[in-house]
C-alpha cells in the first residue's frame, strides 16, 4: 500500500512554486532594505569626512574613506568641491577570489551613488562612489535557510502525517490481527478433532470447541486440567512420554490411546504432538486429538463381514454338495407316497424319511444364507403381517407349550410403514430371535415383540452396524433373560458360534442367518443387553409402494400340466432323473440334456414350452450364457433357475433376461409345479 503522502505527486508541484514565491518576496525585501541601508551608510560617510573637506585636509578624508571603501566594498570614492570635480579620489578597490569569479558572470554587479557634503547647513562639496551589489551573498544564506526549514519542516510534516498513517496501518493490522485470530479459532472450533495446547507440564492452557464437547475440560485457570488425565490408567505412562517425545523433536507420530470423559466411559483416539517455539525456545506442545471410535465400529463390521463371508464360502461349497445328497432323501419318498394310499404300512416311515430330508434342507437353506445371501423373490408387505402369521402359527404354538410360564407382549405400530422383502427368511429372523429369546429365560419372564417407525437422521453411536440415513420399519424383540456377555456380542453372528447344546437345541447358524438376512436387505441388525435382559432390534428400509396381493396356498393337483415340453438342462444325473421323474407325475412331456451347449443344438430343432437350467455346470458354458444365447433364436423362450446354491449374480442376470422364476434344491413337487405352472401361465 503506497503512503498516502506520495499518493497524490501532483499536488506536490505547488511546494516549489511556493517556495520560489516567497524566496523572491524575502530577496525583494532584502535587497530594498540593503538598499537603504548603503544609502544610509554613505550619507554617514559624508557627515564624517565634512570636516576635513571644510578644512580641506585631504589626509584625513583619504585615511576614512579608504577604510569605508575596503567595508563597504566601493570599487572607488570621490570628492568633488567647488572649483575642484575630483579633490580627493580614493583609487579602484579591484576584487578577488570567487566575488570576482561572480562579477564576472555577473551575479555581483555595479551600482553609483552619491550624496552632498554639509557643513553647519552648508554644502561644501560632493561624494561620489560606485559600490559592488553583492547581495547574491545574503540571497544565497537566505536561500540556504529556506531550504534548510523547508527540509525541516517537510521532515515534521511527513512524521506526522507518517505517524498518523503508521497509527493507522497499527490499528487496521491489529484489525486483521484480532479479525485473523477469530477466524483461526473459528476455524479450529469447526474441526471435528480436539486441538490441545499444553506447557512444558502439560497443563492444558487452549482447547477448542471439540475437546470441550468430547472432554468436558473444566474452566480453572488458577488450576487448569492436564491432558494425561483424560488418559485411561493403562495407557497414562505411554501417553507421558508420548508428549516428552513431542518436546525434544520437531513432531511425534501418531500414536493410539485409550482416552475417558469425566463419565469414566472409555473411547479410542489418535494423538499427534509438536512442539510450540517462541523467541526460539519450546514453551509447551500443541496436540491433535482424533476420536476413531466410529472408525474402530467399521474395521470391525468389515472385519466381520469378511469373516462372515470366509465361513460362508465354507458353508456355502459344503451346502451345494447336501443339496445334491438330499435330492433323493427328498424327492424319491414324495414320488413314492404318491403311488400308496392312506393306510399303507409304508407311507409313516417315507413320509419320516421325507421330513427328515426337508429338515435337514432348511440346515442346508441356513448355510446357503450365510454362503451367498437369500435365494427367493422379494415382495412388498408390512412387518406386522409377517409378525401376526407366525404369532399364529403351528410351530410357534409348540414353542409356547414347550414354556408355559413365559408371558408374551405384543405391540404392534398400527401406521407401521411396508418394507419389500423375502417373507420366508424375515419369517425365519423371527422364529429364531423368538426362540433364543424364550431359549434365554430361565423358569418365569417375559417376551415382548413390539413395531415401530424410525428415521435415521445421524449416526447413533449406540448402534452396532452402520445405520444409513432414511426411513425404517423396525422391530424389537425383548427377552427378561441374565443378558448376553460383553466380549459374546461380537462374536454371536458368527456361523456356528452358539452357547447352546449343539445338535439338541440349536445349529449355530439362527444368529448368522439373521444378520445375513439384514444385510441382503439393506437393513441392520443392533444388539442391547445388559444383566436385566436383551434386546434385538430389525432394521429395514421402508417403501412407498403399496403391499402385494397374498397368495393362496395350493395344492400340488392344481399345478398339474397339459402335456407341456419341459426342457431340464442339467449337468447332475441324479439332478435330471428327479426332476424327470416329477415333472413328469405332474404330466409334463419332459426331455433332459446334460450340458449348455448340447440344450443350444437340441432347441434349435425342437420346441420346449418351458426350460429348467442348473445355473452351475461343469465343464462347459454356465446356465445364463446358455440362456442369452438360446434367446437369440427363440426370444420369447420361458423358463425357470435351479441351483443348489443361492441366488447370485448370474442368477439374477438371468432372472433378468427374461427367467420368470428361481427354485432353489434340492427339489420338491410342490415348489417345482408352482414356479412351472406360474411361469407358464404367466
Amino acid at each position: 500500500m503506497m503512503n498516502p503522502i506520495f499518493s497524490n505527486r501532483s499536488r506536490y508541484l505547488y511546494i516549489p512554486i511556493i517556495f520560489l514565491t516567497v524566496f523572491s518576496l524575502i530577496s525583494l525585501l532584502y535587497i530594498e532594505r540593503d538598499a537603504e541601508l548603503d544609502r544610509k551608510r554613505f550619507h554617514t560617510h559624508a557627515l564624517i569626512i565634512a570636516d576635513d573637506t571644510w578644512a580641506l585636509d585631504r589626509n584625513g578624508a583619504v585615511a576614512y574613506l579608504q577604510l569605508a571603501a575596503k567595508a563597504d566594498h566601493y570599487q572607488y570614492l570621490v570628492i568633488s568641491i567647488p572649483g575642484d570635480d575630483e579633490f580627493l579620489r580614493i583609487p579602484d578597490n579591484p576584487l578577488t577570489g570567487i566575488s570576482l569569479a561572480l562579477h564576472k558572470v555577473g551575479l555581483i554587479g555595479l551600482k553609483d551613488i552619491s550624496e552632498d557634503i554639509q557643513h553647519d547647513t552648508q554644502t561644501i562639496g560632493r561624494l561620489h562612489g560606485r559600490q559592488y551589489v553583492r547581495v547574491i551573498f545574503p540571497l544565497l544564506n537566505i536561500l540556504a535557510v529556506l531550504l534548510l526549514a523547508l527540509l525541516t519542516s517537510t521532515f515534521i510534516i511527513y512524521l506526522f502525517l507518517n505517524r498518523k498513517f503508521l497509527e493507522k496501518q497499527v490499528l487496521e493490522r491489529t484489525k486483521n490481527l484480532r479479525e485473523s485470530e477469530r477466524r483461526f479459532h473459528d476455524l479450529v472450533d469447526l474441526l471435528p478433532e480436539m486441538v490441545l495446547e499444553t506447557d512444558l507440564n502439560g497443563r492444558i492452557e487452549y482447547y477448542n470447541k471439540a475437546a470441550q464437547e468430547r472432554l468436558k475440560i473444566p474452566f480453572a485457570p488458577a488450576n487448569p486440567a492436564i491432558f494425561s488425565q483424560f488418559i485411561t490408567n493403562e495407557d497414562r505412562e505411554k501417553a507421558i512420554r508420548h508428549f516428552q517425545t513431542s518436546l525434544l523433536n520437531d513432531a511425534a507420530g501418531l500414536q493410539e490411546f485409550i482416552a475417558t470423559d469425566p463419565e469414566n466411559r472409555t473411547f479410542p483416539i489418535l494423538l499427534r504432538s509438536a512442539p510450540i517455539r517462541k523467541d526460539g525456545n519450546i514453551i509447551g506442545a500443541r496436540m491433535i486429538v482424533i476420536d476413531i471410535t466410529e472408525r474402530h465400529r467399521l474395521e470391525e463390521q468389515l472385519l466381520r463381514d469378511q469373516k462372515m463371508k470366509a465361513i460362508g464360502l465354507m458353508a456355502g461349497g459344503v451346502a451345494h454338495d447336501l443339496n445334491n445328497i438330499l435330492s433323493g432323501i427328498i424327492s424319491y419318498p414324495e414320488l413314492l407316497l404318491l403311488d400308496l394310499g392312506e393306510k399303507d404300512r409304508m407311507r409313516r416311515p417315507l413320509e419320516a424319511i421325507r421330513r427328515a430330508g426337508l429338515d435337514a434342507a432348511e440346515v442346508v437353506a441356513d448355510l446357503l444364507t450365510v454362503a451367498r445371501g437369500i435365494a427367493a423373490a422379494k415382495e412388498v408387505i408390512n412387518l406386522n403381517t409377517l409378525v401376526e402369521d407366525y404369532l399364529a402359527s403351528p410351530d410357534f404354538h409348540q414353542l409356547r407349550l414347550r414354556y408355559p410360564l413365559i408371558s408374551l407382549n405384543k405391540s404392534l405400530d398400527e401406521d407401521l410403514l411396508h418394507i419389500c422383502c423375502s417373507p420366508i427368511h424375515i419369517r425365519k429372523c423371527l422364529m429364531n430371535l423368538i426362540t433364543n429369546g424364550m431359549e434365554a429365560i430361565q423358569g418365569k419372564g417375559t417376551l415382548s415383540v413390539s413395531t415401530h417407525n424410525y428415521r435415521q437422521t445421524m449416526q447413533d453411536p449406540q448402534k452396532n452396524q452402520v445405520l444409513p440415513e432414511g426411513r425404517y420399519a423396525k422391530i424389537a424383540i425383548f427377552d427378561s433373560g441374565s443378558g448376553i456377555a460383553a466380549h459374546e456380542i461380537e462374536h454371536i453372528f458368527e456361523p456356528f458360534y452358539t452357547k447352546k447344546v449343539m445338535g439338541r437345541s440349536g445349529t449355530g447358524l439362527g444368529l448368522a442367518v439373521v444378520w445375513n438376512t439384514m444385510k441382503d436387505h439393506g437393513g441392520v441388525v443392533n444388539v442391547i443387553s445388559d444383566p436385566q435382559g436383551t434386546s434385538f432390534e430389525l432394521y429395514l428400509p421402508a417403501v412407498e409402494e403399496k403391499a402385494s396381493a397374498v397368495s393362496k396356498t395350493s395344492d400340488w393337483q392344481s399345478f398339474k400340466g397339459n402335456g407341456e415340453q419341459v426342457l431340464v438342462i442339467d449337468d447332475e444325473p441324479r439332478q435330471r432323473e428327479i426332476a424327470e421323474e416329477l415333472l413328469t407325475s405332474l404330466n409334463y412331456q419332459v426331455a433332459v440334456m446334460s450340458s449348455g451347449e448340447e440344450a443350444v443344438t437340441y432347441l434349435k430343432t425342437h420346441p420346449a414350452d418351458i426350460l429348467v437350467i442348473d445355473m452351475i455346470m461343469n465343464p462347459g458354458q454356465n446356465g445364463r450364457v446358455t440362456y442369452e444365447k438360446i434367446l437369440k433364436f427363440h426370444p420369447q423362450q420361458k423358463a425357470i433357475v435351479a441351483s443348489g446354491y443361492a441366488e447370485d449374480e448370474d442368477v439374477r442376470a438371468t432372472l433378468a433376461l427374461g427367467a420368470g422364476a428361481f427354485v432353489g434344491k434340492p427339489y420338491t413337487l410342490e415348489k417345482i409345479g408352482a414356479a412351472i405352472y406360474k411361469v407358464l401361465h404367466s
